[in-house]
């Protein structure tokens, strides 16, 4: 199991590790981002963290990035890494008064973070489509399908070393399909994607990018991915 390096203030890991792949993992996953925030005016991260995506956005882009994250250490450290003209971090909670303020996006993207929300996530999904109303929808999420994902999220052991949130689990293409069709979201599109594991040995990334698009190829082992990249429209 790959690393982590970061747990929030509740003791739950959150980021993994920046060694072997994972950077380079990373960059892809906000590169892609990027590309889905093309010709948006103002754009929108769910579960920032630390900020590099939102950072990576921002500095790729012209548009106005908002990024937000219950954490309030997570945000001050965020702010003193990443400094764009076109950035802004804040605390919010979907679940709290006040979330309306932050006004209408054209995107609204998350790395990782609807699985944390399971229990509640057609509200999430409502209210963000209430944010983007005329917008578009980028996440990228854990495939339950893999056999990493699903070890570390469906056995107990997994979820013990994982530290994972009781209430976070991976999702299946066909349940992330349902969920955003039933908050209303269209043209759904999941894709499983992925095949670079996270903290892999740095000998082993050149190997694993040059059977990666062969495994993506056929649905006979795309299923194997890692990830759902899904976007929506309000």
């Amino acid at each position: 199991m790959a690393r982590f390096a970061l747990q929030d203030d509740r003791g739950y890991n959150q980021v993994f590790g920046p060694i072997g792949s994972t950077t380079l993992r990373a960059e892809r996953r906000y590169a892609w981002f990027a590309a889905q925030a093309a010709g948006a005016a103002r754009v929108l991260e769910l579960g920032c963290g630390l900020g590099d995506a939102a950072a990576y956005v921002a500095t790729h882009s012209s548009a106005e990035v908002v990024a937000v994250d219950l954490s309030e250490p997570f945000l001050e450290e965020a702010r003193a890494r990443h400094v764009h003209p076109n950035l802004r971090f804040q605390q919010c909670d979907l679940f709290q008064e006040g979330w309306q303020r932050l006004g209408d996006f054209d995107l609204v993207f998350g790395n990782g973070i609807l699985h944390h929300l399971v229990p509640r996530l057609a509200e999430v999904l409502a209210r963000l489509r209430a944010m983007a109303p005329r917008g578009r929808l980028a996440f990228i999420e854990p495939n339950l399908l893999n056999p990493a994902c699903a070890f570390m999220f469906g056995t107990r052991l997994g979820r013990r070393l994982a530290k994972l949130e009781p209430q976070e689990m991976a999702f299946t293409p066909q349940g992330l399909r349902r969920a955003l069709a039933g908050a209303g979201w269209q043209d759904i599109r999941v894709e499983m994607r992925d095949f670079l594991l996270p903290g892999l040995n740095t000998a082993l990334v050149r190997p694993s990018l040059a059977v990666e698009p062969l495994l993506e190829a056929t649905a006979l082992t795309r299923w194997l991915a890692q990830s759902h990249f899904v976007t929506a429209r309000a």
